[in-house]
């Protein structure tokens, strides 16, 4: 997977095909995984999440890649599949056993005010909204605020540190030889594509750029978080989570699942094979993020099209150094820049 700069405000949620897809023969088997791809098709794509199968004794585990904001689409198959499983864990650094409910009162919370502000722009819909985390299944299975704390405290860790030190590694050079694969592919592969977001929203394409651009990121989430290496965000947590997992074994659960951030995955996953004697047997996509080409609903394209008419009919008709019409704001243009005559040829 090439790696390409990870944009800052996607730090937060690192942390038209079928909705579920199997993964080839060789991903079936084949570790380390790969737990989040964005692929193309045609003007569009979609962002896929992974859900890896491992058995050990009889056993069965299923890790499920979460995204804090996804299509609702995806959240329902979730909350089906979730209903197969004896336990679910999953990730929420609350008090011990919080179950998120839609009315909850989240107070200031600046991380939730960027999801939510993502959520809106890209349209799509919030994990804590959509997941029913009433099932009887579902175990708390993450630090409380308490132990996250105290074990930041231990490593001499902070939120910006943390923050600092995942915007550094994704300016790391290659330090192993499958590091070094990846940035041979990323010189081979062809630029990231641009995007002119104040030209796409006027042409009423600003939020299909937006999530097309969102999600191509998304795809590098795991590879960043791998570099930056441990800590209490990630390893940190993970141990916290198999704590749990043992916890639940003992108590003869035979159909576990895991639901924590996709970038948590790749370090969860080694810990299982290569620590703990599970093997993985399973392995297929999720889309999480449709993103082929829409309209936006939110965009008046008659307005558009009648201000883009004007403009063309007031340079055709200005004499000498007409004035640069397009670095006026669409309000303050329209009082300049509305002749009579504009709007008797647009009626006639």
């Amino acid at each position: 997977m090439p790696l390409r700069r990870l944009h800052p405000l996607l730090l937060p949620f690192l942390l038209a095909a079928p909705l579920l897809a199997q993964g080839t023969d060789d991903e079936a088997t084949r570790t380390p995984s790969d737990f989040v791809r964005f692929v193309p098709a045609g003007d569009g794509g979609h962002l896929d999440t992974a859900i890896t199968v491992y058995e050990k004794d009889g056993v069965k585990l299923w890790l499920f890649g979460a995204v804090h904001i996804a299509d609702a689409a995806c959240y329902a198959t979730l909350n089906d599949r979730f209903t197969e499983c004896d336990a679910l864990l999953y990730e929420l650094v609350a008090p011990e056993d919080t179950r998120p409910t839609k009315d909850r009162d989240e107070g200031f919370n600046p991380l939730g005010m960027v999801q939510r502000g993502m959520k809106n722009a890209l349209e799509l819909t919030f994990q804590l909204d959509e997941i029913d985390y009433q099932a009887t299944n579902f175990v708390h299975a993450d630090m409380t605020p308490e132990e996250f704390a105290e074990s930041m405290s231990e490593r001499g860790e902070s939120l910006l540190s943390i923050l600092l030190d995942m915007m550094m590694a994704g300016m790391q050079p290659p330090t192993s030889e499958g590091d070094a694969a990846d940035d041979d592919e990323r010189e081979r592969a062809p630029a990231a594509p641009t995007f002119d977001l104040v030209k796409a929203f006027r042409s009423g394409e600003g939020r299909h750029t937006m999530r097309m651009m969102a999600a191509q990121q998304m795809e590098q989430a795991e590879v960043l978080m791998a570099r930056a290496g441990g800590g209490t965000l990630l390893e940190g947590r993970n141990e916290k989570c198999l704590q749990v997992l043992a916890r639940e074994l003992g108590k003869g659960r035979k159909r576990l699942g895991i639901y924590y951030g996709a970038a948590h995955l790749p370090h969860m996953e080694k810990r299982l094979v290569e620590d703990l004697g599970w093997k993985k047997v399973g392995h297929e996509w999720l889309v999480a993020w449709d993103c082929k080409k829409r309209p936006d609903v939110k965009f008046d394209r008659p307005l558009y099209l009648l201000r883009t008419r004007c403009r063309e009919e007031l340079r055709a008709d200005m004499p000498v150094a007409p004035l640069p019409l397009d670095r006026f704001g669409d309000e303050a243009g329209d009082v300049m820049r509305m002749p009579l005559e504009c709007g008797t040829r647009l009626a006639k």
